[in-house]
């Protein structure tokens, strides 16, 4: 039985769309047959579906039956605190995240962000295509989720137990080589990587971080831009976790 996975919530009894690229190859390679029953995924539950429609560019499913919930609750892997930038280089961040697989990103208004919090809600719906668009195009298994932005004050109140949370800090404060940090890490854990504007931290964000018990780590060799630097080190962590 054929199996695929969509990304939004499902009951018993929907019809929904396979995506463009599952659809395109089941499609060109005579995979499935209206009534043939395949087997559906969310982040959430496991179903049972059967194919009622075929058009030359898309397949529509129907759920039958809600097989199980997933074993245990999905927990992302890689989260990253990007600190809010202009437009284009926030969008090149977004699209390459879902590229290497970065399951989630909290959009945050750090004192040196180019955009207030306020302001980057609006771009939220456009965060979302994009992401859906990278998606289709990569076929990611687990689609990115953008947070809700928020500024750097409301870190308290989100949950990061039991993760390995570092600060990529270029400022005059203690911290140690990445390289050196993650030879004595639990790669098994989940990681929280915070990546500030190009202007940096300011002492107010540095205290913050400090407070939430995060790790200042620092890079060997060139400054990178604030768009490519949870990049960077995002690949490295899931190289290293046997995830890419």
């Amino acid at each position: 039985m054929q199996k695929y996975f969509i990304r939004h919530k499902l009951q018993v009894g929907d019809t929904t769309f396979l995506s463009d690229s599952d659809s395109e190859i089941a499609i060109s390679q005579n995979l499935l047959k209206i009534e043939d029953p395949v087997h559906i995924e969310t982040l959430e539950d496991l179903f049972l579906a059967q194919v009622v429609d075929i058009k030359p560019a898309s397949i529509e499913v129907e759920i039958i039956e809600h097989i199980g919930e997933r074993e245990s609750e999905y927990k992302p892997s890689i989260t990253i605190i990007q600190s809010l930038s202009n437009e284009s280089k926030f969008n090149y961040f977004i699209e390459k995240s879902v590229e290497i697989g970065i399951e989630k990103i909290i959009p945050m208004e750090s004192e040196y962000s180019l955009k207030k919090e306020k302001q980057a809600i609006k771009d939220t719906g456009y965060w979302n295509k994009l992401v859906k668009d990278a998606t289709e195009q990569s076929r990611t298994i687990f689609p990115t989720n953008i947070e809700r932005p928020i500024r750097i004050q409301k870190l308290d109140t989100l949950d990061f137990s039991d993760s390995v949370k570092i600060c990529l800090a270029t400022e005059n404060v203690e911290s140690i080589s990445l390289g050196k940090f993650l030879k004595e890490t639990d790669m098994n854990k989940p990681f929280v990587i915070a990546i500030g504007p190009e202007k940096g931290w300011s002492s107010k964000d540095l205290e913050i971080f400090k407070n939430l018990g995060f790790n200042f780590v620092n890079l060997k060799g060139n400054i990178l831009r604030t768009e490519t630097t949870g990049l960077v080190i995002g690949s490295i962590i899931k190289y290293l976790k046997g995830e890419i």
